[in-house]
């Protein structure tokens, strides 16, 4: 019976180990149903995520082309305000979405200029004409001082575009080069240097 109870022990501690190796594989099966468990409820975490993600994006897309639209909308009523002061021609200016300026001149023969290939003399007619778009509206006695050494009688075409406009600026015109005649609404001023 020794014999018997040796192998019924034997049997019984066999159990035991297969009961514990059981109970480790039923633990690992129930750590594997947590992390599916947890695995679901990340994946739906992410898929959340991704939706606010998305959302968030147009958001900031409405928000880029409304400031594009503004953007433009000023530049507009900037180009428009400076025609009113140039002679021929239109004033070009642009900005895109990605933040690109466009500043020149449609030049009437020549096409669009862009305002780092304007000559001397067209440079300082567009400059006057982009000063007097960016006075304030509503500024009390603006005053824009032109240096037009480098128009010749080109500055005449430019005073009379102010006064056929009748620009609300206050415009001083200096140039070493006798005009032929002066538009109404312009006093000419003749300065002789004292130490001749």
């Amino acid at each position: 019976m020794d014999s018997s109870l040796q192998i019924m022990e034997q049997r019984v501690s066999g159990l035991r180990t297969r009961l514990d190796t059981l109970r480790a594989e039923e633990r690992l099966f129930q750590r594997a149903a947590g992390l599916k468990t947890q695995q679901e409820k990340d994946r739906a975490a992410v898929l959340a995520l991704e939706s606010e993600l998305e959302a968030e994006k147009k958001a900031l897309e409405d928000l880029r082309n409304k400031k594009s639209a503004a953007m433009q909308a000023t530049a507009t009523a900037v180009a428009q305000k400076m025609g009113h002061m140039l002679p021929y021609g239109q004033a070009v200016f642009s900005v895109g979405d990605d933040g690109d300026v466009v500043l020149g001149w449609k030049i009437p023969g020549h096409g669009f200029v862009a305002h780092g290939g304007l000559s001397g003399g067209q440079r300082v007619i567009f400059d006057s004409a982009l000063a007097y778009a960016l006075v304030p509206q509503g500024q009390q006695n603006p005053v824009i001082l032109i240096e037009g050494a480098e128009l010749g009688q080109e500055i005449g075409l430019l005073l009379e575009s102010v006064a056929k406009s009748n620009v609300d600026t206050q415009i001083i015109a200096c140039t070493c080069h006798e005009l032929d005649s002066v538009s109404d609404g312009w006093t000419a001023v003749h300065v002789v240097e004292a130490a001749q």
